[in-house]
């Protein structure tokens, strides 16, 4: 359910320069959320090494299990949601950024824990190659939808009833996937009405009539969000978007 993106990936390398890049904004004494992802975790990592190799002092909140690995692993101290109420800085990846930096994301799995760390955040940050620019969002991804398992039948209807194909994700052994909150997961592409051509022509709109539905959790839609994106080229260049 997804189109073919129009250039190749950003390298492992290009990942890493833009990683150590959102890294080396993050200040002394910083609260730090800790994206999910390639990208992100290139950001983990040169966060990390800074905290190692600078002594750098920096408490980490963790979007996903994995996120969580991957920090613990590299040394940076962890922190819960009981133990603070904002952050200074969070670094994500996305799948879609528009012109206007709304962003499409999910495709990883994690976008509710995502979302609730970017709502304390007081810049938040994002990190991907330059495939992931896009004109509107919905051009080359769905939106992804968490949803608790009880009201699934009832929100794939609903969704379907607004013009959307739906599936729901599974492993690559044919099992459901569950996401870090045990809840399935959607792909939802609209393809007819409002939001019709593959993209999504409002997506303000279409996340507020989301969100109405009973039984969502959270979209993969994040609207008004994002500070700054921070874009690696395959040409070698940085663009920086604010």
């Amino acid at each position: 359910m997804t189109v073919p993106l129009p250039i190749r990936k950003a390298t492992p390398e290009q990942l890493e320069k833009i990683g150590a890049i959102a890294a080396g904004m993050v200040r002394n004494g910083d609260r730090v959320g800790l994206g999910s992802g390639k990208a992100a975790l290139a950001f983990v990592r040169a966060l990390g090494a800074r905290i190692c190799d600078q002594r750098l002092k920096a408490t980490g909140v963790p979007t996903s299990l994995l996120t969580e690995q991957v920090a613990r692993e590299v040394g940076i101290p962890l922190a819960t949601l009981e133990e603070v109420d904002s952050l200074d800085i969070t670094v994500d990846g996305a799948d879609e950024v528009d012109p206007y930096l709304n962003l499409t994301k999910g495709g990883g799995g994690n976008l509710t824990r995502e979302k609730v760390v970017a709502s304390i955040t007081k810049k938040f940050v994002i990190v991907v190659g330059e495939e992931k620019i896009a004109p509107r969002l919905g051009t080359y991804f769905p939106v992804f939808v968490e949803v608790i398992d009880f009201a699934l039948p009832v929100v794939t209807r609903k969704l379907r009833s607004m013009g959307a194909e739906v599936t729901i994700r599974t492993n690559p052994d044919g099992s459901p996937f569950l996401t870090d909150n045990g809840n399935p997961y959607l792909h939802c592409l609209f393809t007819s009405g409002k939001a019709g051509n593959h993209q999504l022509h409002d997506p303000y709109a279409l996340d507020l009539a989301l969100h109405h539905i009973p039984g969502v959790v959270e979209t993969g839609l994040f609207i008004n969000m994002a500070n700054e994106v921070i874009v690696a080229h395959a040409d070698g260049t940085v663009e920086h978007k604010s």
